[in-house]
């Protein structure tokens, strides 16, 4: 049987590798002290956790960088691109953010369509008020 392929969350993870560099770099060292190999949609969770982290710390800018890039990926891809940013940025995003004010800051930033898909999957939260 041969390995599967994700060629949309390849494309993902390629935009993201051009556009951050350094963070990409840590997301291949971990996954690969994880024993992780061709986990796409495992790396772009990674990345959600980058941008969850910067909200966390306060790091707007770079959140927001973030954020509107992969808010630029859902809207320029297919059907199936879209499904994979879902599932594997936005549904993870600001899990452990654990600081209302900051969560309420961070969902600020967050850009209509993937607001959309975070609505879809968790409802209506009290930070987004």
């Amino acid at each position: 049987m041969s390995e599967p392929t994700y060629p949309e969350a390849n494309r993902v993870v390629d935009s993201i590798r051009e556009a951050w560099p350094e963070e990409a770099a840590l997301i291949d060292a971990d996954l690969l002290a994880s024993g992780y190999e061709n986990a796409p949609h495992v790396w772009i969770e990674r990345f959600s956790q980058f941008t969850t982290n910067a909200i966390g710390r306060g790091e707007f800018t770079t959140a927001s960088r973030q954020l509107e890039l992969l808010s630029r990926l859902a809207s320029e891809g297919d059907e199936a691109t879209v499904q994979c940013i879902d599932v594997a940025y936005v549904e993870s995003l600001m899990w452990d953010v654990k600081d209302q004010r900051m969560k309420r800051e961070g969902w600020k930033l967050v850009p209509n369509n993937l607001r959309t898909l975070y609505i879809d999957m968790w409802g209506e939260q009290a930070f987004m008020k």
